[in-house]
């Protein structure tokens, strides 16, 4: 395949995960409303995080200073995994497999090296997981 028909398969990745995210949680409002309501501020909670690291690195520079870059493609798509990881344990290894055939294209594009993904991980999946993890424990009430 080309680089060109790569990147059109890389950029679907993150819309296809928001498409799928999504459905489940109007699925889990169907339900109870609150429900759904929770887990979508889950989601928002955990994106202004990542961008608040992405604007701390920018005005910073703190993956700079260690000659990596902080990606955003990781960190926006590990909201979505980390929504099924809390709210959908039967799909999460399959999203977690597909992140991981995402970081793999990413590094075939030359978007990002495994060092970029591998630190972006490190520093943002454990906040998301909590707030993904704390708003399901609210919701459950």
């Amino acid at each position: 395949m080309t680089f060109a028909q790569w990147a059109f398969i890389a950029d679907l990745y993150t819309p296809i995960i928001v498409v799928v995210c999504i459905i489940c949680m109007l699925l889990s409002a169907r339900y109870r409303k609150s429900v759904g309501l929770w887990q979508l501020g889950g989601v928002l909670l955990s994106t202004a995080f990542i961008y608040m690291v992405m604007f701390l690195d920018n005005s910073l520079g703190l993956w700079p200073a260690f000659d990596l870059d902080y990606s955003t493609h990781t960190a926006i798509a590990l909201v979505f995994i980390g929504y099924f990881m809390v709210y959908t344990p039967k799909l999460s290894v399959l999203m977690i497999l597909s992140m991981m055939g995402y970081a793999a294209l990413m590094m075939h594009q030359k978007y990002h090296t495994l060092a970029d993904i591998m630190t972006t991980t490190i520093c943002v999946m454990p906040i998301i997981l909590l707030c993904q993890y704390k708003l399901s424990v609210i919701a459950k009430r």
